[in-house]
């Protein structure tokens, strides 16, 4: 049992998910049936450690294509195969004002900007980061010495403080720490979206793989 979102805008919104999570997980949970359950939240994000700052995001120039790729193919898809190049509309879409605005949560940068960014999820009490480093033309070896400067310069501190949050979600568990109820509404940026084009049977076909394959079995 677990959570994981792609990303949080602030610090704010982390602390607001975790206290909704944990007090839903402790007022609210409905098992199926009797298992062991290990509640944990993590985040992914967008993730490129350099020397500094500005080496670090022009090495990460590509790291919201995963998302762009994404959003496009919920609004305009499914394509026929060989008709779109996501790459170039990445590329078109990265000009707009909301291709180039940052969020402030990525984890890109030098390791003291990285360091300073994983101690407000540390705050919040997120129990795990998982680091999107290979979004978009990224390097292997950019993205190994990313790998390589962070473990050696950010991550040992935070592995040294990790029994302090496995204390503190005992407690939380225990209901030794009562955590504040937070509205978590402010912070659904994104719900409510839908396709700009109609579903279609020729579509579902093409997403199942049904098109061009022998034997598979069309979507009604």
């Amino acid at each position: 049992m677990g959570a994981l979102c792609f990303k949080f805008v602030d610090l704010a919104a982390a602390r607001a998910w975790v206290n909704a999570y944990y007090n839903t997980y402790l007022n609210h949970l409905e098992p199926l049936t009797d298992y062991q359950t290990n509640p944990n939240i993590a985040v992914v994000g967008g993730f490129m450690c350099a020397p500094t700052d500005e080496e670090a995001w022009e090495k990460a120039d590509g790291w919201t294509f995963f998302q762009f790729a994404l959003q496009l193919y919920g609004k305009e898809g499914p394509f026929e195969p060989g008709t779109v190049n996501f790459w170039d509309r990445y590329q078109e879409w990265k000009q707009t004002p909301e291709g180039s605005r940052r969020s402030g949560s990525e984890l890109i940068g030098s390791p003291d900007t990285i360091r300073a960014r994983l101690k407000e999820l540390e705050e919040a009490h997120v129990d795990q980061v998982i680091l999107l480093n290979q979004a978009g033309k990224n390097t292997h070896e950019d993205i190994c010495a990313s790998l390589e400067l962070f473990a050696k310069e950010v991550m040992p501190e935070f592995h040294d403080r990790h029994s302090e949050q496995e204390a503190w979600k005992a407690a939380v568990l225990n209901r030794e720490i009562v955590l504040e109820d937070i509205d978590t509404e402010p912070f659904n940026l994104t719900r409510g979206r839908k396709p700009t084009l109609p579903s279609s049977r020729e579509a579902r076909n093409m997403v199942s793989g049904a098109v061009g394959r022998p034997g598979a079995t069309s979507e009604s």
